[in-house]
């Protein structure tokens, strides 16, 4: 199939919205989460010095709202999506404008914080099971790729940016973020309506429709297997994230700079496998890439515990940032193709929660890994439990792929 069929940036323009409005959001919350840090940790905020507790309330008001999925997921079945999208993007412009000029006191902050991060949870199902309907389905994979190049741009720019700004505009830098989810939600506005078809059965509860999801996923063997995975995968890749600064520093001698360019790499080879997924595409089916991007992922973390230099790490970092880029957009795309389009919101709800659910029990078992035993073996008991959990993942992806799996399953 040719380049100009399979790229839906050359041919769907209804996706391009899309991607168009992902991409500012995404760049607008990568400054505000620096920025914010910074305003906390800088006194801005609160009117003295922060600490690490205050940013730790922070962070975890960023974060707790991402436990919503499954009743995100449940609404977004159930009504029209691009208005959803509209809807949590003006919210979400209205929340940081109020925090960009009014300068809450610290408690208020947290809430309208958490509050922001409950509309983006909304928006996520939204916008990843509305892509079906804007792309042809030999286009999943390369669409999914695209919009994870916006996520990693954040990743790449957002802190930069932030910084500049609050240097610049002190707390009023959150304007910008504010501004963004504003562009982002006239970009949607030019989308055609994106409701979920019917299930073709009698109109039922709230409750009732949320239950169907839970059914549905325990049922759908690739979905079942791709949430557990998930879940454990992330528990054991998490604990890259709190030995890294301790093999950088303290294993390694490296100072604050070789820690900022180690994690850099990690977000460079995000970049690089998502760009490589949406310019170039690949003939491989979604399962196969998925498992390739796995053994990434776990390689790179084994790599990560046995390099001898700081650069090395950072090569070890980049293919485990790419792995993880790869993953993630192979994973939207067998979603997409085993879950039928009404049931697609309440499904990618469940799938954004594992996520969290994996980072919160790698994080609170990675520090009392690093003082039992070394950041080295951190690293090589994540790499080793990544590969591990391949296992089971690899013989039903292979299956599926071998049965040609790709459409909606009962």
């Amino acid at each position: 199939m040719s380049e100009d069929l399979t790229n839906p940036i050359r041919d769907a323009p209804a996706f391009r919205r899309l991607l168009a409005a992902r991409t500012i959001s995404h760049i607008g919350d990568g400054i505000a989460l620096t920025a914010l840090v910074l305003l906390v940790q800088g006194g801005l905020v609160q009117g003295r010095p922060g600490t690490g507790t205050s940013v730790g309330a922070l962070l975890l008001a960023t974060s707790l709202p991402r436990f919503l999925g499954p009743i995100a997921g449940a609404i977004v079945d159930r009504v029209e999506q691009r208005t959803v999208m509209i809807v949590c993007d003006v919210a979400q412009a209205s929340i940081f404008g109020v925090i960009a000029w009014l300068n809450p006191s610290f408690p208020v902050l947290i809430g309208l914080v958490a509050l922001a991060a409950a509309f983006d949870t909304l928006f996520a199902p939204a916008g990843r099971s509305a892509l079906p309907a804007l792309v042809r389905p030999e286009q999943l994979m390369r669409a999914n790729a695209w919009i994870g190049m916006s996520l990693n741009i954040q990743v790449a720019l957002g802190p930069v940016l932030g910084g500049l700004l609050v240097s610049a505009l002190g707390r009023h830098a959150l304007a910008a973020n504010s501004l963004s989810f504003l562009l982002s939600a006239a970009f949607l506005i030019g989308l055609p309506p994106l409701r979920a078809p019917a299930d073709g059965g009698e109109p039922r509860g709230f409750l009732a429709v949320g239950v169907d999801g839970l059914r549905f996923a325990w049922r759908n063997q690739v979905v079942r297997t791709l949430i557990v995975a998930l879940f454990i995968g992330v528990a054991f890749a998490g604990l890259d994230d709190v030995a890294l600064v301790f093999l950088v520093r303290d294993t390694l001698g490296g100072g604050p700079l070789a820690y900022g360019l180690v994690g850099g790499a990690y977000g460079v080879g995000m970049l690089a496998g998502s760009l490589g997924l949406s310019w170039k595409g690949t003939a491989a089916a979604a399962g196969t890439v998925f498992l390739l991007g796995w053994v990434a992922t776990g390689v790179g973390a084994v790599l990560t515990g046995i390099a001898p230099l700081i650069a090395l790490v950072a090569v070890a970092q980049a293919i485990a940032g790419a792995g993880n880029a790869v993953d993630v957009v192979a994973m939207d795309t067998l979603v997409q193709r085993a879950v039928p389009r009404h049931m697609l919101g309440r499904v990618f709800g469940l799938v954004g929660t594992a996520a969290p659910l994996g980072h919160s029990l790698a994080f609170a078992a990675g520090g009392f890994l690093v003082e039992a035993t070394t950041p080295r073996i951190v690293f090589l008991i994540a790499g080793l439990g990544v590969l591990f959990v391949l296992i089971p993942v690899m013989l039903v992806l292979r299956r599926a792929d071998a049965t040609g799996t790709d459409g909606p399953s009962a």
